[in-house]
């Protein structure tokens, strides 16, 4: 006769989450959520999975559990949507250094608007914390200047799909040169130093 109950083959923790919602599991290290940065959490370890859990049992956050060099699992999106809503604090967080360098240099060149567009993208499109396509996704978007969310999502896209991109096209007439557009307000700083405006 097999038992009547399953039996469930995981032993739980009671640990402290860091103040960026992370907590350590056998050296490795986990998200949560940054609602739990310093408090008790409850953690169920099974061989293939850390599952954090709330002080009613129910879960936070699942990760994949992690074996040899690899020592952090990040679940972006609580973090994302926090960001998204508060742009100015991400140069103070620890988890703006955890972003690929291609993302912390467009974000500083980024208005506050934008930043808030482009977590709320990262938030939609960045599964588990592989930044592999969305890093391809800006470059390529990034060709061209400073690029618009839309720009990265429609190369996400473009990448995942592996369709071709749009190429340059050739006009038959001559077309007049323009000057490259700047963003910021450096211009207007030189009309003042000349004394340019009263």
């Amino acid at each position: 006769m097999l038992p009547e109950k399953g039996f469930e083959c995981a032993r739980y923790e009671e640990l402290k989450s860091d103040k960026y919602g992370i907590v350590n599991v056998d050296t490795k290290q986990y998200s949560t959520s940054p609602r739990f940065a310093q408090q008790k959490i409850r953690v169920r370890i099974t061989y293939n999975e850390i599952a954090i859990l709330n002080e009613d049992n129910e879960v936070i956050a699942k990760h994949t559990r992690l074996y040899g060099v690899r020592r952090k699992s990040m679940i972006w999106q609580p973090y994302l949507d926090l960001l998204s809503k508060r742009p100015r604090a991400i140069k103070y967080s620890s988890i703006y250094n955890q972003f690929p360098s291609i993302w912390t240099d467009y974000l500083k060149n980024c208005t506050e608007e934008e930043q808030k567009n482009a977590l709320r993208l990262l938030g939609e499109l960045l599964k588990n914390d592989d930044f592999s396509l969305l890093n391809e996704a800006l470059t390529m978007a990034s060709s061209h200047g400073h690029p618009s969310t839309d720009q990265i999502k429609h190369c996400f896209y473009t990448v995942i799909n592996q369709s071709n991109t749009y190429k340059e096209i050739s006009p038959a007439i001559n077309l007049p040169t323009m000057p490259a557009a700047t963003r910021g307000l450096s211009h207007y700083d030189s009309l003042l130093q000349s004394g340019g405006v009263s």
